[in-house]
């Protein structure tokens, strides 16, 4: 703008500065800054807050104190705003005794200042500090206000203090401050999350007379906790009085409920619960999926996944890492290499990164198919996509290649291992041992035991039972071993 003879002023300056800051671009923002003094424009306190905002987001406290020093030599005082980001600040970064000392320092508080100190003793477990907060707020004429006390109650349902908690509560109500459905969610996760559940039943009951309701949210985190704890006619009944209440389930509350009946073998119900989504007008997304193809999978039930796969990517959802890998090895089962290979192919053309699994399932088809320089071609794409191949890897080329007699091959590749920082194991020398066994090379195999025990590699029982079928009838000194 300058070199174009349009000389910037302080409103556009502190405009981009904002606007810099909101998108995290607090670097560039304090680059600007310097500037804007260096071009004679004066910032005002909203210019400074941003950046203080910005700093003490990125946990650089310290960078925005010094800020905060230099804005009063610039004749700009800082407001309860800038103070109250600096103490989120220090609380954020577990520096609560100097967010104490600051507070006690500021030439002017009010009940957000408190709060956020009291919120960062809380989470440092200084529950006295956050009590002596709360009794001084009142003698100074701050009253607490509701969020106050949710900090407090939440604070202490953290620390197992449930009877303090409720007793809290009722203090609130005395004080006339009435507690809202942040207080009472509160409450209820936590009394859910330690199986209180005749103390939840009491709290909602108590919400209820008050003409209270929660949020999506708030059922959701109960749902998830009955769920947990495998109570699940009364996750259903939950939904049912979410309903009533006018709070419409989500597909978090149903994948909720449909994960956990997965991972307790219950995959007729989750499976009903999937059926019934879009009579709920819930449409299922990829976490429903993938949560379902998981399970489908891991029963053995390969037909089903593919299926659901397909309808899945019908529906514009996509799948996962762990759902790929699961259907390349039903494909792989099925002897449907060339298209488990597709999947591959399919997995990083939409943006999915295969891992080590989905390399090693396809590695070991190939050399079973005694397609093993394919599977050695496989392994070296491993590399072109930034993954290490492991021992797992190796092992089961090493097993192809034997397989193929190429037991040379083999060896060498043993002799690689070491350049590539993959150690054999017990299984790598059973594999070669047990080959070499088979093809009557009883002396390499005599040298690979002798290789691997000089290695550090404890022999097993297959590594004995290979060693003493195969040189029963040629005597070998195993004293040595």
């Amino acid at each position: 703008m300058a070199r174009h003879g349009c000389v910037p002023d302080a409103v556009l300056y502190q405009t981009v500065i904002h606007a810099l800051c909101d998108q995290g671009g607090v670097a560039e923002a304090a680059t600007l800054l310097d500037e804007m003094f260096l071009m004679g424009c004066p910032a005002d306190v909203n210019t400074f807050d941003d950046l203080v905002r910005g700093l003490c987001g990125l946990g650089r406290v310290r960078d925005a104190a010094r800020l905060v020093d230099r804005m009063m030599m610039k004749g700009c005082t800082p407001s309860m705003l800038t103070y109250g980001f600096l103490m989120e600040g220090l609380c954020r970064a577990r520096q609560v005794d100097e967010a104490l000392a600051m507070l006690g320092r500021v030439p002017e508080v009010n009940v957000v200042l408190f709060n956020t100190v009291i919120g960062g003793c809380l989470a440092e477990g200084k529950l006295d500090k956050a009590t002596e907060l709360y009794e001084i707020m009142g003698s100074k004429g701050y009253p607490p206000d509701v969020h106050t006390y949710s900090i407090l109650v939440h604070g202490l349902c953290k620390l197992g203090r449930f009877g303090s908690a409720m007793r809290l509560l009722g203090e609130m109500e005395e004080k006339g401050c009435a507690p809202n459905v942040m207080t009472y969610t509160t409450l209820l996760h936590s009394f859910c999350r330690n199986g209180m559940w005749d103390d939840t039943r009491a709290i909602l009951d108590q919400m209820s007379a008050k003409g209270l309701s929660m949020n999506s949210q708030g059922y959701n985190g109960m749902i998830y906790a009955l769920c947990k704890d495998g109570k699940f006619d009364d996750a259903m009944r939950l939904i049912q009085e979410m309903k009533s209440q006018g709070c419409k389930p989500d597909i978090c509350t149903y994948n909720t409920v449909i994960y956990h009946l997965c991972n307790n073998d219950r995959m007729e119900e989750a499976e009903h619960v999937f059926g019934n989504l879009l009579e709920e007008g819930v449409v299922a997304n990829g976490i429903t999926y993938n949560t379902l193809i998981h399970a489908l999978l891991r029963s053995g039930r390969w037909q089903q996944g593919l299926r659901l796969a397909n309808e899945m990517v019908l529906n514009g959802c996509s799948l996962d890492v762990i759902s790929y890998n699961g259907l390349i090895k039903a494909l792989c089962k099925e002897g449907n290499v060339d298209r488990s290979m597709g999947l591959l192919q399919e997995m990083m053309e939409k943006g999915i990164k295969p891992n080590n699994f989905s390399y090693n399932i396809l590695i070991s088809e190939l050399c079973k198919a005694r397609k093993v320089r394919d599977a050695l071609e496989l392994s070296k794409e491993m590399l072109n996509q930034g993954l290490t191949p492991d021992i797992v890897t190796y092992n089961t080329l090493i097993n192809g290649l034997c397989k193929m007699g190429w037991t040379h091959a083999a060896l060498n590749l043993l002799e690689k291992l070491p350049n590539e920082n993959v150690h054999p194991d017990i299984i790598t020398y059973n594999i070669l041992i047990s080959w070499h066994c088979k093809v009557r090379l009883l002396d390499d195999a005599s040298m690979l035991l002798n290789k691997a025990v000089n290695g550090g590699i404890v022999p097993n029982e297959r590594t004995w039972g290979v060693i003493v079928q195969n040189f029963v009838r040629q005597p070998v000194n195993l004293e040595a071993y």
